[in-house]
């Protein structure tokens, strides 16, 4: 899970202002499968990755479109 975070914190710094919530679903989606396995709560995930609690909903949207979408 630690290369998941590390991956969550550097969409959230390196990412554009305009593009941070799109790069935070994008993680969410290419990485829905380790964080449905780990039982990790939302907000526990965004704190270990030093994300602000407020992309709780772009999270949640990239586990959800996970189940239909693939990564190109």
């Amino acid at each position: 899970m630690e290369e998941v975070f590390a991956e969550l914190h550097n969409a959230y710094t390196n990412s554009a202002e305009g593009q941070k919530s799109c790069m935070i679903c994008l993680v969410s989606i290419r990485n829905a499968r380790k964080i449905i396995d780990s039982g990790i709560t939302l907000r526990e995930l965004l704190e270990y990755s030093q994300v602000p609690l407020h992309y709780r909903k772009e999270v949640s949207l990239g586990l959800n479109l996970s189940k239909y979408v693939k990564e190109k």
